[in-house]
């Protein structure tokens, strides 16, 4: 049976426009290359009533997208919950790989699908900060880890591959002489040390299996 990956993406608003713009060019042809069948749940239709029927299908194992986010909570179009606790059903998160690009999931949703069987989750406990002119560094970081995961890289390998680009994009803004980058090079390094995973922080189980990766 092919391996499905199912991306979930708003984009009624400027910030997750443009995140879902680069996914777009950079996240779904690198899966598509790589093998991967890949079913979306975009625009209007990343809503609820959309996705839950689609990321319980039997040949789906990994899902992926941008939205807004809190603690408990990933929100699609129009700041409506996609996955909330403990009001999902668990079948979409069992036995699969998570990724969302959103501020806040880390602190519960993610720990909660891992609890329901998500075999590894990769989000964010704070704010995703992502400053103009530099945005589409911050979103090649974030994308790192699909690209990773497409490439078949173990959660933990896919974690490092992730860190080494931030610290590397963030050391090359750190030598641009302007305030704006160095903002932005302060930003990458926060983001960095927001991201969650079975990997970050170290020793943790809260995300799940390090060895976790896409069949």
């Amino acid at each position: 049976m092919p391996v499905s990956i199912l991306g979930i993406d708003s984009n009624f608003e400027p910030l997750t426009l443009a995140a879902f713009n680069y996914r777009e060019a950079h996240v779904y042809p690198h899966f598509t290359t790589k093998g991967f069948t890949v079913d979306k749940c975009q625009g209007v239709e990343a809503t609820k009533a959309s996705v839950d029927p689609k990321a319980q299908l039997p040949d789906v194992a990994y899902l992926t997208g941008v939205g807004h986010g809190a603690d408990d909570a990933f929100l699609g179009d129009g700041f409506g919950v996609v996955f909330q606790v403990p009001n999902y059903p668990h079948a979409a998160v069992s036995g699969n790989i998570v990724h969302f690009l959103s501020c806040f999931t880390a602190n519960q949703l993610g720990k909660d699908f891992v609890q329901n069987g998500c075999l590894a989750y990769f989000s964010y406990d704070e704010e995703f900060l992502c400053p103009d002119p530099y945005q589409n560094i911050f979103f090649e970081c974030d994308s790192e880890i699909d690209r990773a995961f497409a490439d078949g890289l173990t959660a933990a390998r896919v974690y490092n591959r992730v860190k080494s680009l931030f610290q590397h994009r963030a050391a090359e803004l750190w030598n641009v002489p302007t305030t704006v980058s160095y903002q932005a090079a302060a930003a990458l390094e926060q983001d960095l040390d927001a991201l969650r995973c079975p990997s970050s922080p170290p020793g943790t189980t809260d995300f799940g299996d390090p060895h976790a990766k896409l069949p």
